[in-house]
């Protein structure tokens, strides 16, 4: 990957960290501090502002609906469509794109844990179900995608217990391609020294701003 990539990527996670905090400290002075939903409508907004800045001229990007005039379904609500053209509809905040015109849907996650990842416990066992979580959204998305186009995770916190490969590994079996600004480090690595967390997790930001910029 390019060194400026790189770069841009690392500088990019602070920023939008920095605003992530800075709703956190915010709702920390009212009583909406543990409203969810608040908090995951202004992330959207900062993850949404993010892609829009290098998308090429000619896309869009909204949350919305993808529909299919060939097998006559609509999609499930998307966070956000990547889409080449004009809509089929458009308002505000929303869109419906027919499905040949989409380049990605994103999945935007505040914070992704253990559960997201690899999926939920099976009652009465040790085992989890791999078709939960992360998994199931896509599942349930895939067949709005056209052949070249992708089912990208962005999320602010990424928090496991696991390895890094462990969870790249898991990361790249439920989703064509993911960005992920902040890993925060096992407590247990914690104690032996490692710093909390890393920006830009194995380079994933770096990697989404390359190819947003090199779309056509």
């Amino acid at each position: 990957m390019e060194e400026l990539y790189k770069t841009l990527g690392e500088a990019k996670c602070e920023e939008l960290a920095k605003k992530s905090w800075s709703l956190w400290h915010m709702l920390q002075l009212g009583d909406t501090r543990k409203n969810t939903q608040v908090r995951g409508t202004v992330q959207e907004g900062i993850a949404k502002d993010f892609i829009r800045e290098f998308l090429p001229v000619g896309f869009g990007l909204k949350s919305g609906l993808i529909f299919d005039a060939k097998g006559k379904e609509t999609s499930p609500q998307c966070d956000a469509i990547i889409y080449k053209g004009v809509p089929l509809l458009e308002f505000t905040d929303v869109v419906v794109v027919e499905r040949k015109q989409v380049k990605a849907i994103v999945e935007i996650k505040g914070q992704i844990q253990r559960t997201e990842i690899f999926g939920r416990k099976i009652k009465g066992t040790k085992d989890r179900n791999p078709n939960s979580g992360l998994a199931y959204a896509f599942e349930r998305r895939k067949d709005f995608l056209p052949e070249e186009a992708k089912y990208i995770l962005v999320a602010f916190h990424l928090f496991s217990s696991s390895s890094d490969a462990e969870v790249i590994k898991r990361l790249k079996g439920v989703c064509d391609s993911y960005a992920v600004m902040i890993r925060w480090t096992p407590k247990k690595k914690q104690k032996e020294g490692e710093q909390r967390h890393n920006y830009n997790f194995d380079n994933s930001v770096s990697k989404l701003i390359e190819w947003l910029r090199n779309l056509s």
